[in-house]
This record gives structure tokens, sequence and C-alpha cells, in this order.
């Protein structure tokens, strides 16, 4: 049996291996402590094969992912409301548009396109008429002069046209004359009108080829040598030529090779138009006139072919109504 001192002495020593034990068991769990924060695994997760391990890893780090990201949307939401909190909305403007109560976007005057639509139709109804009577009731100068310019254009408008209406009834007289005259019957007695000189010394020049001919031909000659050099040119065209009321003005035959159409009087052409063979008994016909503008009501009667003071009389008179209706029809 033990003494008293010995068995103190023994109760101490188990005392201390008893702290001891606590002691280290302490300092071991402080350092699985700090190792588990050190690889994010959790305590008491150390041990055992690879593949618990693993997967106690994983669903950390899913967890710190979850964790971190709802912590952001804290976060966030709370910026929001102190950003709302914070605004200023003094500085905001309200938007212009009708019976609208939003905040105008920036650098804007409307909270939406709609509503700046919306504005200007409500002001182009409330204005604008207003305004057009402003302008009714105060007529400007230039548009008073535009008026006055425009009824002097429409008057000039429908004189050219009256006028035109009468070159056309000119044109028929004439035709008529034309067919009158043709009716008339060759007179022998005057068949011989033309001898009244018989100085065969006298003698001009042509105008377009520079010959000497003789005055009883001359007008034939004349006649015939600018037909010639007017063959070699042409006018033309692109369109042809459609004037209401009109008769026989221009010739308009088409050309395919320049693909164009003639614009000269078609009783001048001398590219599409050739004077008719003259029978030998078709009488001159011309009218007579007393000192030069009087008509005598009468008509040439000598044969057209021995005629040379009246060649192309017809062709000449219908070229002289045909370019007083083209100058007419210029003014419209």
């Amino acid at each position: 049996m033990l003494t008293e001192p010995t068995q103190m002495c023994y109760n101490s020593e188990r005392i201390f291996a008893i702290v001891t034990l606590i002691l280290l068991s302490a300092n071991q769990e402080a350092s699985v402590t700090r190792l588990a924060e050190r690889t994010g695994d959790p305590i008491g997760c150390l041990g055992g094969g690879e593949e618990p391990h693993a997967t106690c890893h994983l669903d950390v780090k899913d967890d710190k992912y979850k964790r971190h990201k709802q912590k952001q949307r804290h976060k966030d939401k709370a910026k929001h409301s102190e950003r709302l909190e914070n605004r200023d909305y003094s500085s905001l403007r309200q938007c212009l548009g009708p019976s609208c109560v939003q905040p105008a976007r920036a650098s804007s005057k409307y909270c939406s396109d709609d509503c700046g639509m919306k504005l200007a139709a409500n002001r182009i109804y409330e204005i604008l008429p207003q305004r057009i009577q402003q302008w009714q009731q105060n007529p400007c100068v230039a548009e008073e002069q535009g008026k006055k310019l425009l009824e002097r254009i429409r008057r000039e408008q429908q004189q050219a046209r009256t006028k035109l209406q009468e070159m056309e009834r000119r044109f028929h007289e004439l035709e008529g004359v034309i067919s009158k005259a043709k009716q008339q019957q060759i007179r022998e007695d005057e068949e011989t009108n033309d001898g009244d000189s018989d100085d065969t010394d006298f003698q001009i020049f042509c105008v377009s080829c520079g010959h000497p001919i003789n005055p009883k031909v001359a007008l034939r000659h004349m006649e015939r040598c600018y037909a010639k050099y007017e063959s070699q040119t042409s006018f033309g065209s692109m369109y042809p030529t459609r004037i209401e009321g009109a008769t026989r003005l221009f010739c308009d035959v088409y050309n395919p090779q320049s693909k164009t159409y003639c614009k000269r009087l078609q009783v001048l052409c001398p590219e599409h138009s050739r004077d008719p063979k003259v029978p030998a008994d078709e009488v001159c016909g011309c009218p007579m006139t007393k000192d030069v503008f009087e008509l005598t009501g009468d008509f040439c009667r000598i044969p057209k072919r021995k005629c040379n003071r009246h060649y192309c009389w017809e062709k000449l008179r219908r070229a002289e109504v045909d370019l007083e209706r083209v100058r007419v029809v210029r003014t419209l």
C-alpha cells in the first residue's frame, strides 16, 4: 500500500499527463484548421482515400462561388439603392410631349420619339392655319408680281392660239386657191408674155454657185441649185413634232442611221420631198396682183413648163404660211 506522499506524486503525474494530452489535441486541431483554410478542404476531410477528398474539395469551391455571387448581388443592390437615394431629381427636365410626365432623355427635350412627333403635329394643326391666314391678309410683293406675270403669260398664250388658228385658216385658204388655179384653162395668147426683153447679153450670177445665168431662167436655176446644196446637210431631232391643231408643218421623216427626225419645213425639204413632174397641159395658176399686194382675182394662164416668172409659186406660198405658223408655235 502506497504511502500518502507517494500517492500524491502519482496523482500529480496523472494530472500532468491529462493536461499534456489536452494541449496536444488542441494544438493538432488548430493545425488542422489552418491547413484546411489554406487548402480549402473542410475539417475532418484530411484522411481517407483520394476520391472523397477530391469530391469534398469541389463541393467547397461551388459553395464559395455561390456565396461570393450572393455577396456581390447584395453589394450591387445596395449601391443601386444608394444611387437612387443620392440622385438629384432637380436636374431632370420634364418631357415636353403632350400630357407626358416622364423625365426627358439626356440631351433631348422628350422622353421618346413619339412625344416629339405628337408635339410637332399639334404645333402644325394649331399654328399653321393662323400663319396661313396672316399670309393671306398680307400678301407679299413677289406674289403679286408673280400673279401679274402669270396673267400676262396666259394672255399671250391665248393670243398665240388665236393667231395660230388664223394661220391655219390662211393655210386652208391657200390650198383652196391652189386647187382653183389648177382648174383654169390655158390661154394661147399669153404664152409669149416672157419675150418682152430679147437682151441676151445681160446676165446675173447665181447666189449659190456663182455661175452667170440668163435672167429668164434665173429663178428656175437658183431654186434647183439651192436644193442641191441644201440636201447636203440635215437638220434633225430625236423626237417627232406633235403640235395640236397644226397640219403639215415639219418633214419628220425618220433617219435610221442618225436615229433622228427631219426638222425642215415639209414643203421645202430637198431630201425627202421632190417636186412632182409637171404635165404639159398644166396651167401656171399663180394669182395675179396689182401693185404687188393687191389681188386682181385673175390667174396666170401660161403653161407651167413655160412660165419662168412664177416658178414654184405654190411651194413658196406654202412655205411662207408654214414659217409664220412655226413662229407662232414657238411662242406657246
